[in-house]
């Protein structure tokens, strides 16, 4: 017998993510007002709101922009923008702004399958606060991932509540089978360091072309010789232009984290020392992903060959030795004396 869903799997996929999203919210709402208050206050960190609420998809604002979806009642709108493929279009969000009138309380929320970028997040709330300015408005901005509304709804659920429970498992089935969320959680990403390993141990960092793409991962690997030697958790990844020639360094964009005075001067001296040692261009736009520290490891590639380029392992396959709430110290232990195959 095939297995029955509450969730469709088979539209255009925007719109069934959207539509499948207000399904929750609204099955909550209906089980218990307060447990669905509960889960929004939490989703999206607004402990104030205390409302009846309407759930519709896809209604035009005046501006002529459609937003994927609305949760509105006299007292308040939220307006939801779902970006499944990562987009960041700032005039698309400008013109949603208008689906807002006189409501006491207003949110924009964009849901992706991984947080927005800071540039992106800050490049909205500026234009917010200039939709605010000229037209009277109070909208605030929130932002959260398919992952975040899973764990925040099953937080205000009971064990007993078999529909409910039913009903997330079935919501996070539904999100895992159209990859809203990914398993970067759990991923090493594997990197060349043939030349640079010493120098990335010893400044607790990793750099490439800021131009080179990447996936998302929670680790890093830092490869040598057949074997993973190293295991790190970046904590604060920035782009970077630095001109040596006038001690100048250009942040570009700080894509997670903090960067502080002690890493700009990080980033200056491995520029140096990647040019004076290895050759490489001190100009180059660069990504530093930063590390408290990289842990050693000897985690052997057993086939043949060394690594043509970029690996991703997942530590999900590694089955009851791997717990989600590991460090970067016990990813390297558990790695420890192991074979991988390519």
């Amino acid at each position: 017998m095939s297995e029955i869903h509450y969730f469709p799997r088979y539209s255009q996929k925007e719109n069934m993510t959207t539509n499948n999203t207000l399904l929750l919210f609204r099955q909550l709402y209906y089980n218990s007002q307060e447990k669905f208050m509960n889960f929004i206050r939490a989703t999206l960190q607004q402990e104030d709101l205390e409302t009846m609420a309407e759930f519709k998809q896809q209604k035009k604002a005046p501006s002529g922009s459609i937003p994927d979806g609305l949760i509105e009642q006299s007292s308040f709108k939220f307006v939801i923008e779902t970006k499944l493929y990562g987009q960041e279009q700032i005039g698309q969000i400008r013109n949603h702004l208008f689906s807002f009138e006189n409501e006491e309380q207003q949110v924009l929320i964009l849901i992706n399958k991984e947080l927005i970028s800071n540039g992106f997040e800050e490049g909205v709330s500026k234009v917010i606060d200039e939709h605010n300015e000229q037209h009277g408005t109070n909208i605030q901005l929130a932002t959260t991932t398919f992952k975040e509304i899973c764990q925040e709804f099953r937080g205000v659920i009971q064990p007993y509540d078999l529909e409910m429970q039913a009903l997330i498992d079935d919501y996070e089935k539904f999100c895992y089978e159209s990859k809203l969320i990914d398993n970067s959680d759990s991923k090493i990403r594997v990197v060349l360091t043939g030349k640079t390993l010493k120098q990335n141990k010893q400044y607790n960092l990793y750099f490439n072309p800021k131009s080179r793409g990447y996936q998302n991962s929670k680790y890093i690997g830092l490869y040598k010789n057949k074997a993973v030697r190293a295991i790190g958790e970046p904590t604060t990844i920035v782009d970077t232009r630095y001109d040596p020639e006038a001690d100048e360094l250009e942040i570009i964009s700080v894509i997670n984290g903090h960067i502080t005075e002690e890493m700009k001067e990080r980033i200056k001296a491995v520029n140096l020392e990647a040019k004076e040692q290895y050759g490489y261009p001190a100009t180059e736009e660069r990504r530093f992903f930063f590390v408290d520290q990289f842990y050693e490891t000897n985690y052997r590639k057993q086939s043949k060959g060394g690594l043509p380029g970029t690996r991703y392992i997942d530590l999900g396959e590694f089955g009851d030795e791997y717990d989600t709430d590991m460090t970067a110290e016990q990813i390297a232990e558990l790695l420890e004396g192991k074979e991988w195959g390519i």
